[in-house]
């Protein structure tokens, strides 16, 4: 039988599971004190940190979900604000002497805009399911690998709002340093979370990322073969 390395003790912390991310999020709406310590924690040692909530200490940090939540709407708002999709988007645009073409890349620019917050969501449980197939031999169930996707995808989303202004002025070298950012982070996440050798870890970091980006590159395709498919048939 499998054994889980999370070191937790059933008589004092639940273990974590689906039905227990949502029902902490419904019982806790109001502002979370523990932000700024995960926020915190997440930077140092992400690893460590999940570790230490998904063994039982989570008074001091918050939700998953609700970090998530918190992170991704601010940064919603913030990318629409601020038109960043746009004006990452816009030279492509410009250059693009096809009428429908145009078009049909302004709409999938609106669509992103419109579902936004939902699009992030979605990757989330792709990435825990992608940690939890290819990890699944350490133990840890799939709200535990949705703990972990939901962390780190929170923490670098936070950490992407602090390029916005670079990305404003200067989008196509920012976009650039956020992809960057996102492989440096998250690989560090996986080496510091899972017991693996270094090298290993680091190489099945480099394989979900992989496997995450092209997935990510396929819906998209996939939302502007339709739209160019709708927009032609319009024309």
């Amino acid at each position: 039988m499998k054994q889980s390395t999370t070191n937790y003790n059933p008589e004092t912390a639940p273990r974590i599971t689906l039905h227990y991310l949502w029902q902490e999020v419904l019982s806790s709406l109001s502002w979370d004190k523990g932000f700024f310590f995960t926020c915190k924690q997440l930077l140092i040692n992400p690893g460590a940190a999940i570790r230490e909530y998904l063994a039982g200490e989570r008074k001091r940090y918050s939700n998953p979900i609700r970090f998530l939540v918190f992170a991704t709407a601010l940064a919603s708002f913030v990318v629409i604000k601020l038109d960043l999709i746009g004006r990452a988007l816009g030279e492509d645009i410009l250059e693009n002497g096809d009428e429908h073409a145009q078009q049909a890349q302004q709409e999938v620019i609106a669509f992103v805009y419109q579902y936004y917050n939902v699009i992030g969501f979605l990757m989330v449980p792709l990435l825990a399911l992608i940690t939890y197939v290819l990890f699944r031999r350490r133990g840890y169930n799939y709200a535990e690998h949705l703990t972990l996707a939901a962390f780190v995808t929170a923490e670098y989303t936070l950490l992407y709002l602090l390029a916005t202004l670079g990305l404003y002025y200067y989008p196509a070298l920012f976009n650039s340093i956020t992809q960057l950012l996102w492989f440096v982070y998250f690989t560090w996440a996986i080496v510091s979370f899972f017991p693996e050798k270094k090298w290993k870890a680091v190489g099945i970091a480099v394989l979900i990322n992989i496997i995450y980006f092209l997935t990510i590159m396929l819906v998209a395709g996939v939302i502007g073969i339709i739209f160019r498919t709708l927009s032609g048939a319009e024309g």
